[in-house]
């Protein structure tokens, strides 16, 4: 992944950025959408629903809780 910046990012939005080159999917449970996850380094994981014609219908983001 390349990340292109007009401004200066800090260590953590480097990371958090990365994050998005690794993305795991699944099929939705209705219709025909999948469900991408990425997990970030802060232990969150941002799912996005896109349906059939590439369209996000919903994001989510979920926190671990330790």
């Amino acid at each position: 992944m390349k990340i292109m910046s007009y401004v200066e990012l800090t260590p953590a939005q480097i990371k958090t950025i990365e994050a998005l080159g690794e993305v795991i999917v699944r099929k939705a449970p209705l219709r025909p959408t999948v469900v991408a996850t990425i997990r970030t380094f802060q232990q969150q994981n941002v799912k996005l629903t896109i349906d059939a014609d590439g369209v996000i219908e919903n994001v989510e983001v979920q926190y671990d809780c330790l």
